[in-house]
Parts: C-alpha cells; sequence; structure tokens
C-alpha cells in the first residue's frame, strides 16, 4: 500500500545532510546518464499556478512528479512496476532540496576557506540556505539584510540556535554583499537586489530566489562578468534562467555548465580573484533524490 507522508513527518526524520548526499548522488547519476530531468512546466488553472516537475532514474528504478500551486506541494514517488510508493507533502521537503543543492554548489564553486555569508532576504527559503552552507562547513558569520529589519532581526533569532554562526544584521544589501564570501540570494524581486560594485573579489553567489523568467536578483552584467557559470539544469535555465535571458541572443550559453557536470568533476580550479555564480531554479530530479531517500528511511524504520 502507498504511503502517505505529511509535512510533520517529513520534518521530523529528513535531515540536511542526509538530504546533500542523496543529491550529490543523483547529480553524479545524472553525468553518468542514469537520470532524466523534465523542465519545469507552468500553466494557469483556476486563476493560480499549477507548476510541474517530473524526473526518472534508472539505477534506482523510480521516478517522481511533483505538482505545487497555490501554498500546496505533492511528489508522487513511483517505481517503474510496483507503482505509486508514496505521496508526500513536499513544502519542506522542497525548501531542503534546494539548500541541498545550493550547500552543494557551493561547497564546489566557492574558495574553500569561505566563511562568511551574505544572505538577502529573511523569507521561508532563507533558513535551508544556511543549514546547507552549516553542514558544509562554509558558514561562520552571516550578515543578513532583508527589506524591514525586524523581519532580518527575528530571522536571525530563529536561526542562532540551529547552526554554528555568528549572525550580524546590516543595514544595506550593499553592506551585507561587501562582507562576504558567498552570497545567497532568497528573493523573489525582478530586479537585482544589490549594486554590483558591492561584490568582493572571489567571492561565490547562490542566485536562488528568482526561478521564474520575469525575474532576476543579480544585474545581467555581473552574471556575464563571472569567471564560472553553473545551474541545476541547462535545459530548464533557457526558459527560467532570468538573468541569462536578460542577456539576449550574444549569451553564450555554452559557458553555463550544469551542476551534474560539476559534481563529477569534484572541486575545480579557480583564482582567487575569480567570482563565481550558481543560478539555482529547483529541478526535478532534487524532487526524486529526497522524496526517495525519505521513503526508504520511513520504510527501514
Amino acid at each position: 500500500m502507498p504511503l502517505y507522508i505529511d509535512e510533520a513527518r517529513v520534518r521530523d526524520v529528513l535531515r540536511i545532510e542526509t538530504v546533500i548526499d542523496a543529491l550529490r548522488e543523483a547529480f553524479l547519476a545524472q553525468a553518468k546518464g542514469s537520470v532524466i530531468n523534465l523542465p519545469r512546466s507552468r500553466a494557469k488553472l483556476l486563476g493560480k499556478s499549477l507548476n510541474i516537475t517530473a524526473a526518472s532514474d534508472a539505477d534506482q528504478d523510480r521516478y517522481a512528479v511533483k505538482i505545487y500551486g497555490g501554498g500546496n506541494f505533492h511528489i508522487h514517488l513511483y517505481d517503474r512496476t510496483r507503482g505509486l510508493l508514496a505521496t508526500i507533502e513536499a513544502d519542506w521537503l522542497g525548501q531542503l532540496r534546494t539548500g541541498a543543492a545550493n550547500g552543494l554548489a557551493a561547497q564546489i564553486m566557492a574558495r574553500p576557506q569561505s566563511r562568511c555569508v551574505a544572505l538577502i532576504g529573511a523569507g521561508r527559503q532563507a533558513v535551508a540556505q544556511l543549514l546547507a552552507l552549516n553542514a558544509v562547513g562554509l558558514m561562520d558569520k552571516v550578515y543578513v539584510f532583508a527589506r524591514r529589519k525586524d523581519q532580518a532581526d527575528d530571522f536571525c533569532r530563529r536561526m542562532a540556535p540551529l547552526v554554528r554562526a555568528e549572525f550580524q544584521v546590516t543595514k544595506s544589501a550593499e553592506e551585507a554583499v561587501g562582507l562576504a564570501d558567498i552570497v545567497v540570494t532568497a528573493t523573489t524581486s525582478e530586479t537585482p537586489v544589490f549594486d554590483s560594485a558591492a561584490i568582493q573579489s572571489g567571492a561565490h553567489i547562490n542566485a536562488m530566489g528568482a526561478n521564474a523568467a520575469n525575474r532576476m536578483e543579480i544585474d545581467p552584467r555581473l552574471v556575464d562578468s563571472c569567471a564560472l557559470l553553473a545551474t541545476d539544469d541547462l535545459a530548464q535555465a533557457r526558459i527560467e534562467g532570468g538573468e541569462f535571458r536578460a542577456l539576449g541572443d550574444k549569451f553564450d550559453w555554452s559557458r553555463v555548465q550544469s551542476l551534474s557536470e560539476l559534481v563529477a568533476q569534484g572541486q575545480i580550479e579557480r583564482s582567487k580573484a575569480d567570482v563565481t555564480l550558481y543560478k539555482s531554479l529547483g529541478a526535478g530530479l532534487e524532487d526524486l533524490a529526497a522524496a526517495s531517500v525519505l521513503y526508504d528511511q520511513i520504510r527501514n524504520s
């Protein structure tokens, strides 16, 4: 009989470290050709945006479909021969898998000695971003900026017991960015959220909030100047990567590497001055990997 796994069970069982490991294996499998990822589709139904992601893993004989919109998130996990294994409420799971992918990207793309993080945005997606950076050992100090200072203050109070890092709220995004080795943008902004001149030499950027074609958190000119660009799914980035798309027909898409390529390579060679950027969109293979490891943990407990 298929399992129904609700949000409370997901929060009780799933840990960011487990999801990071699961995603690393999933991206390695994609690099070998055993994982197929379908770019997200979006449609307007009943006045709401219906979004669908899907992926399959031939090594595990599993596939998953995620359907969400209007505040509802569900993943349906299937086995090739046994059919439906589980239906999973996937709000927290989605936040964890996004954070895990970004943690993986930073672990590969950021300078190994990076320890200072600028977080722009203090909403629901920001929590898992810091959990992941903490888990991969890239965070001792966090500079937080949000449009409302009370929101930033409250976020820091809630996060302080969860990670090993010192928190400081800044007066501007530029102040935070100018102090950081790693910059995380966790907003839904349609325009750049900081002045590019503030970025430190050698910084790494995880641009994760703007996952639709009409949104961009980073100035496209800064994106174009980065020494290394990556994303979780190239086909999806061509549809939804606002910062890439804003550069127009002259943008060289061959410069953008997939996270699966980077995971397969391991630690990359980069100069101390290189600025690198990971464009996070959220992909079906991440949903599949997180849902699959969650299902196995519950079935084996």
